[in-house]
């Protein structure tokens, strides 16, 4: 009964967007840009039902209706009640209605928003096509309401890494950051399709730009950590091919942001924002290809249906094509005419616009090519971290040069003695703080780590003498909390690479081994019985120069799915995490493979990732309440 309820819901919730989009063409065909009442009769229907459709579709989880095939491949009755629930996103069909949902709920919004009624049609109208692209997809190859009979007594589980709290809510985060920028696409062909892409334009795009950013950044930290802390190999960021794909929109929309700041200050870059505005929602489609192709053998992988990938690949390349014609007939073609200076704040931003593209380009080929390679020649090949920070590292370093100084220009006028007063005052100060930091921490010192560590104090001493001498601190709060927390965070990843200790052993009970400056003393074995799956602990003493930590790191074997997983145990502090994790050891029965992680700064690193995501959030509430 729920099912054909929320089966019911999708359909007219298509059959609606259907009538929207032949209703919004005919009074666009008419140039009849008044009365809203009926597009927001049906934008709203359109929302509510797919919202029914998606509280349905949680119901079912709940209540463990195996009769729904995506509950009986999803979940089981054991799981406590937040895996259930997280559970209807946590498989490819219900992450498509929430896709879709958070589709219509941009369009709802924005709807609302006090604009041209010209504007308006067209972005509704475009958001429309969207939904309806992505609805049809959802009702032909993904039904999250598809029967099964007779009827399963028992569901088979979900992947038992993803029962994990953290993964209950960095999904949502992710969608709403890739599927908010579906708004910024729109409001920008909106913007092309009626002339309006200026300065207006860049005003009101600010928010819808900044705020997906902001969630995508929020995501992006969550997914991190998770794997950080859940997969147990001591890292953080694996440059994995599903990673990449939330990386690559948020480089683009982080250009985007920058572009955007110049086309509103100074009616410039209006092409090349528009641009940024289109490719950045593409980026977005990138990564549901990948995740839901069969392309990506990863954990983030949702599905392995060659049929889905065709129809996804088809509607970015449908999507592209259309976007792309509209944006070469009606780009906006604006001479700037003015004195040229070089020291001006535009010039640093588009420069820098440059080098994230750079980067975008980096990560886009080391993520497609053995895609494309395998899928030509069926030839496999990895492309791994020394790919990437071989070829970021030193671009990089310029970037955070120019980063560090862009803030301090101005907009209209060239003031060179300034600039080399900056200069004089950060590079000495950079250097003395870098230098200090090398000799007292690093034995092993090399060009990279010196240059990362020097570029990243140069941009936290400029963030800091902006911030002291800043004249407009509410309109720039944001903004220095962001470029603070990056800095930090580049600061924190060169000291954690360089610092970061790693031991591999098999241990029994009783062991106490010493590698190093530390000693590991595996003192005892304790098992629990949980509701769904049996836990065995590993408790291990670690000293290192007389200060003991006690880790308790365990296997778990699941009952549904019947699976192991590896749980770490980490106890951090302001300077330094200490991380361990057990494995069953295959070779020798009566011990457990033992690894455990010394990883300096990662307290930072987590700080830092919300350092840039609080900036853009108090960046959105400040250009919500100025509009």
């Amino acid at each position: 009964m729920a099912g054909a309820i929320g089966n019911l819901a999708l359909f007219f919730s298509a059959l609606f967007n259907v009538l929207l989009i032949v209703y919004l063409v005919k009074r666009i065909k008419n140039n009849d840009f008044k009365n809203l009442k009926i597009i927001n009769f049906f934008n709203d229907s359109i929302f509510f039902l797919l919202l029914i459709s998606f509280i349905i579709l949680v119901y079912c989880f709940v209540i463990s209706d195996f009769s729904n095939v995506a509950v009986y491949k999803n979940s089981h009755t054991t799981k406590p009640l937040i895996y259930k629930i997280s559970g209807a996103w946590g498989n490819h069909e219900g992450s498509m209605v929430l896709f879709i949902l958070i589709l219509s709920l941009f369009s709802f919004i924005f709807a609302r928003t006090t604009i041209d009624d010209k504007l308006k049609f067209y972005t509704v109208f475009f958001q429309s096509i969207l939904i309806f692209i992505f609805l049809i997809f959802l009702i032909l190859t993904s039904n999250p309401f598809d029967q099964i009979d007779p009827t399963p007594l028992q569901g088979l589980g979900l992947n038992p890494i993803l029962q994990d709290p953290l993964l209950a809510i960095h999904p949502p985060f992710l969608y709403f950051g890739y599927v908010g920028f579906s708004l910024v696409f729109s409001f920008a062909l909106a913007g092309l399709a009626t002339n309006s892409f200026d300065k207006s334009w860049s005003k009101i795009a600010n928010f819808w730009i900044i705020l997906p950013w902001s969630l995508l950044t929020i995501g992006i930290g969550l997914g991190s950590f998770w794997a950080y802390y859940e997969l147990g190999w001591g890292g953080y960021w694996f440059w994995d091919p599903v990673e990449n794909a939330s990386l690559m929109p948020w480089l683009a929309a982080t250009a985007l942001i920058h572009s955007n700041i110049v086309t509103y200050k100074k009616d410039k870059l209006h092409s090349w924002t528009a641009l940024l505005s289109i490719f950045t929602f593409i980026m977005s489609l990138l990564g549901t290809f990948l995740v839901r192709s069969g392309a990506l053998n990863s954990v983030h992988a949702f599905a392995n249906d060659p049929y889905r990938g065709v129809y996804i690949l088809s509607a970015i390349l449908l999507i592209s094509f259309y976007s792309l014609t509209i944006f070469i007939i009606k780009s906006p073609r604006k001479n700037f005419y003015g004195e040229y200076s070089f020291l001006q704040k535009d010039n640093f931003i588009l420069i820098n616009n440059c080098f994230l593209i750079f980067f975008l380009s980096v990560v886009l080929v080391g993520t497609v090519y053995p895609i494309i390679l395998d899928a030509i020649s069926g030839k496999s090949i990895s492309v791994g971290p020394v790919y990437y920070h071989t070829i970021l590292a030193p671009f990089l370093f310029v970037f955070l040069f120019f980063m560090s100084h862009g803030p301090l220009l101005s907009w209209n006028k060239e003031d060179k003695f300034s600039q080399i007063k900056n200069f004089k005052i950060f590079f000495p100060t950079s250097v003395v703080i870098c230098l200090i930091i090398i000799f007292w921490l690093f034995d092993y010192k090399d060009i990279t780590l010196i240059l990362g560590l020097l570029f990243s104090i140069y941009l936290i001493v400029s963030v800091i003498f902006d911030w002291i001498f800043q004249k407009k601190l509410s309109v720039n709060l944001g903004r220095l909390i962001s470029h603070l927390g990056f800095g930090v965070l580049i600061f924190s990843i060169f000291v954690n690479a360089y610092l970061s200790k790693e031991i591999n052993t098999a241990m029994k009970v009783g062991d106490e081994i010493k590698i190093e400056e530390f000693l590991i003393k595996f003192k005892s074995i304790n098992k629990v019985k949980k509701e769904n799956y049996d836990e065995v602990f590993g408790n291990f003493l670690v000293t290192l120069n007389d200060k003991q930590v006690e880790l308790s790191p365990s296997i778990r074997k699941y009952d549904q799915p019947v699976q192991f997983t590896s749980e770490t145990s980490i106890r951090s502090n302001l300077i330094t995490d200490y991380y361990f994790a057990i494995n069953l050891s295959e070779f020798e029965k009566d011990k457990i493979m033992v690894r455990f992680y010394y990883k300096p700064l990662m307290f930072w690193i987590w700080l830092s990732i919300l350092l840039i995501a609080f900036g853009g959030i108090y960046q959105t509430f400040r250009i919500r309440n100025e509009q």
